[in-house]
């Protein structure tokens, strides 16, 4: 049996390409709402990681003997607040351009929150690791604690 493909060719039936049926995708709103809810709680880690970096270099201008430990500290938590802001933003509009297209398939990020856990474990690490350094390199703990062990 042969298939009329255009106006001069014509294929054999089982080589015609498949049309795809006309569905119609409705897309419920609450689909948008929900990705809009991802997003803000995303900026919302974002902001509390920017506050404590905030925070610390306040508290670092008060206490001027270990400003430059705490400058290092905030540093490094505003570059991971603005980690978690970009990647919201990236996957907030991935999502919102696949379902105005309403592309079949899934709409999880298996590596990008993989990888701002591991961008925020680091930080942390950082920002605990500074912070034993500048515990160590004070007068008192060494005099007290360090004194005491060698006696």
């Amino acid at each position: 049996r042969l298939v009329k493909m255009a106006a001069f060719e014509e294929v054999c039936a089982c080589c015609a390409p498949i049309e795809p049926p006309n569905r119609i995708t409705r897309v419920e709103p609450k689909t948008f709402l929900a990705n809009e809810r991802t997003f803000l709680n995303w900026l919302s880690m974002s902001v509390t990681l920017g506050s404590i970096a905030s925070a610390l270099v306040a508290f670092g201008k008060a206490n001027s003997s270990q400003a430059g430990a705490i400058q290092i500290m905030s540093n490094v938590l505003v570059i991971t607040a603005i980690c978690f802001c970009v990647y919201a933003m990236n996957t907030f509009f991935w999502r919102r351009r696949r379902i105005r297209r309403k592309d079949e398939g899934s709409f999880d990020d298996p590596y990008g929150p993989l990888a701002l856990a591991t961008v925020l474990t680091i930080s942390l690490a950082t920002t605990f690791a500074t912070g034993v350094v500048k515990l160590f390199e004070n007068e008192y703990v060494k005099t007290t604690y360090f004194a005491a062990s060698h006696k």
